[in-house]
């Protein structure tokens, strides 16, 4: 009886807070530190009123062993007794706050890049190319201040950057907009000059999150630019930026580099092995035959990699094609399972439309070759693959095909394209340019004069890219289900009834981009029982890629899509709009109030209209504040304040003018031998004796005197007033006796 005392005593008074509760998760009972802890009485209560997300995790989400939860201003380790429905609360504020400042303060170095900057200011006068580096570096430099960064100008455009943690999450908070900034610089000055950087924290020695940086660096370099990348230890890698076009940027040179490289490595392997991605498409079987045949110039045995049973439908049609018209082509090909045998450490793999893991036709493939080729024009995923000897990804490119096509016509071994070959990579170039409407460049349309001389016939090419009756049914009956988001976006849901493949997404959301006004276009649909399948396309000025990253996928910037796992299609659609919607309000313009002139904008005080991120790049570098109700209001006043004030100051020096004007103000001089004074009259000596002579206040600088008078005489000063008010005095000179 005395122990049972003892024990009840100690739990009332313990100074670990208790709460149990019933089946409806009413409080029965709490002890007084729990009372303390929630400054309240508890009994009756329900769990939910008082603590909403200790209620969420105990129903919903299903509670850890232990968890640490904020309750007002202290932190608590919880832990929950299911067995007896009862919490119990330790206090750990002090612990948490200790972990928080040494999270908060934690390293992070990285990398800034100004993309094209050089080649960029090349062209321009010395004058103007100092005066508009200046600006991005400013621009730069005005960031890092605000944001208490530690920036070092390595090169002209490379700079190193330090910071803390805590300074890290707000700058991830505002989604880097220094981006936008120097776009909107760019934009200014008719530039293609973007920034890029790549930023890494973790607990490890400075020299090699230096380096954990620097690949940051290199991968936002390799997805395009315009983008930062940051790697933050135990966390995904998380992407800013990547909104701009990217650049043409390569040069005949890469493409003759990355030629005879691959070169070099075929003939230093004992076979070669050409891999698509899974389910490869036109343009991945189209640059898969090119690589080949740089393969067989260089006189070493080559195959391509592929599951005749898992392909494009527009793949298998040439397949068929193969059959009648070029059936020894046949025996180049491959399936996983044969290549696995056939590989040994001398051989080599090439991938070709594809660099990550996730995308790779065969796993067991891949991690078997460890000699490794990549040719690819998709921005880099963050599951690329590793270790490989060769990696030629440009993002700008129309497709893969026309980067295999440059390597070909600059490959340092004869290679013959046959007319059948290069109408299969016309067809790879057409479909994923959507007939060379998208993602097109001069470079593109050489690559296609190239294949022409070699035979490509476009009506061939128009016969393999053409659909069946139902398939044309199929999408005219998702067009009459289409729905247009804000004017601009168009989305198809496809309904369950429609067997859905990765293809009919894919030709449906290019179908959708034709609606007028559309700028860019998705279908969903359902791929199996728990795989959603999003296709997106765009135009020129929106990048889908970005979006699709959000979902986890990726691909181009007009044309990406993504997979997403035990979800519905319309909790997919739901998280689209609102990215849509965000994504409106990033470009929404933003009326700012100049705060000085500002050439080519206006004048201080003016309101003007300017893209989101250079207005933010004003607002940061304090030349212009939001153009809010409240500041709207207060530059009224001033304005008003201000022209009460030019008002009085033209009256003043309207009665000023009527005292002064053609009075006589007499000078006294020493003359010398020669007729003349030393020296010169000066404004000073002119205002002193107006002060003298008329008791009148004249500032010297108002007094205009354009002349040297050295010698006796009457002479007539201007003297401005005011801007609009104009007065003139006599001025005598006389000899002093």
């Amino acid at each position: 009886e005395r122990q049972t005392s003892v024990e009840a005593q100690i739990t009332v008074s313990s100074p670990t807070g208790i709460i149990m509760f019933d089946e409806t998760y009413t409080i029965v009972w709490a002890n007084h530190s729990a009372r303390k802890i929630f400054e309240n009485s508890l009994k009756g209560r329900l769990l939910e009123t008082i603590h909403p997300g200790l209620f969420d995790a105990i129903v919903n989400t299903g509670f850890p062993a232990y968890k640490h939860i904020k309750i007002y201003e202290n932190y608590y380790e919880v832990v929950y007794e299911s067995t007896i429905k009862t919490l119990f609360f330790k206090r750990i504020t002090e612990q948490t706050i200790l972990k928080q400042n040494y999270e908060a303060h934690t390293s992070v170095v990285g990398w800034l890049h100004l993309d094209h900057l050089e080649e960029s200011l090349s062209v321009l006068e010395l004058q103007e190319k100092n005066q508009i580096q200046g600006q991005y570096l400013g621009a730069l430099d005005d960031w890092a201040d605000d944001h208490l960064m530690y920036l070092i100008p390595v090169t002209a455009n490379k700079l190193f950057v330090s910071m803390h943690r805590k300074d890290l999450e707000a700058l991830i908070s505002d989604e880097f907009s220094i981006i936008e900034t120097i776009s909107s610089i760019s934009k200014e000055h008719d530039l293609m000059v973007t920034l890029s950087g790549g930023l890494a924290t973790s607990n490890r020695p400075l020299n090699e999150l230096g380096d954990i940086a620097s690949d940051a660096m290199e991968l936002a370099l390799s997805r395009g630019g315009d983008q930062i990348v940051i790697n933050i230890e135990g966390e995904p890698l998380q992407y800013f930026g990547g909104n701009a076009n990217t650049q043409e940027k390569r040069t005949r040179i890469s493409s003759r580099i990355n030629a005879q490289k691959l070169l070099q490595l075929c003939q230093a392997s004992k076979n070669v092995f050409i891999m698509p991605h899974s389910h490869p498409d036109a343009d991945a079987f189209g640059a898969a035959i090119g690589v080949l045949k740089m393969a067989l110039a260089s006189n070493v045995p080559a195959s391509i990699v592929i599951d005749l049973q898992e392909l494009d439908k527009t793949v298998k049609k040439i397949i068929q094609a193969m059959e009648y018209e070029y059936v020894t082509f046949l025996d180049y090909l491959i399936s996983p399972e044969q290549a696995q045998l056939q590989a040994d450490a001398q051989s080599l793999l090439v991938l070709v439309d594809h660099h990550s893991n996730g995308q790779a036709l065969s796993e067991t493939l891949l991690n078997r070759i460890e000699r490794r080729v990549i040719i690819d024009h998709h921005r880099k995923l963050s599951d690329f693959v590793a270790h490989y000897e060769l990696a030629y990804i440009e993002p700008y490119a129309s497709s893969t095909t026309e980067l295999v096509i440059e390597m070909i016509h600059v490959f340092p071994k004869p290679i013959e394209i046959n007319p059948l070959e290069a109408t299969i990579m016309l067809s790879g170039m057409m479909v994923d340019t959507n007939n060379f409407m998208y993602r097109t460049g001069s470079r593109t349309f050489e690559a296609a004069a190239v294949l022409r001389k070699h035979g490509a016939d476009p009506f061939k090419v128009k016969n393999m890219l053409r659909e069946s009756l139902k398939e044309i049914q199929i999408k005219a009956e998702l067009l009459s289900e289409v729905e247009v988001i804000k004017k601009r976006f168009s989305l198809v849901i496809v309904p369950e009834h429609i067997v859905v493949t990765r293809e009919l997404l894919a030709k449906v959301a290019d179908d959708l981009l034709e609606i007028d006004h559309t700028v860019a276009a998705f279908s969903i649909g359902q791929l199996d029982g728990n795989t959603i399948g999003i296709s997106a396309r765009s135009l020129e000025g929106f990048n889908v890629q970005v979006v699709m990253e959000k979902f986890g996928g990726g691909g181009h910037l007009n044309n990406a899509g993504a997979q997403l796992l035990n979800t519905t299609k319309n909790e997919v659609k739901k998280k689209l709009i609102e990215l849509l919607e965000t994504a409106i309000q990033e470009e929404r313009p933003m009326k700012v109030i100049l705060l000085k002139d500002l050439k080519g904008r206006g004048k201080k005080n003016s309101v003007i209209e300017v893209a989101a991120g250079y207005g933010n790049y004003l607002l940061t570098s304090k030349q212009a504040i939001e153009a809010t109700s409240e500041n709207m209001q207060i530059l009224a006043n001033e304005q008003s304040q201000l022209e009460a004030k030019k008002n009085k100051e033209i009256e003043e020096a309207k009665a000023l003018k009527q005292h002064i004007d053609h009075r006589a103000v007499k000078i006294y001089m020493k003359i010398g031998e020669s007729g003349k004074f030393y020296g010169k009259i000066t404004t000073k000596q002119i205002a002193d004796a107006i002060q003298k002579q008329y008791d009148l206040t004249i500032d010297k600088r108002k007094i205009v005197l354009d002349q040297n008078i050295t010698a006796l005489g009457t002479f007539t000063i201007p003297v401005k007033l005011h801007k609009d008010v104009h007065a003139a005095l006599e001025l005598l000179v006389v000899e002093e006796a």
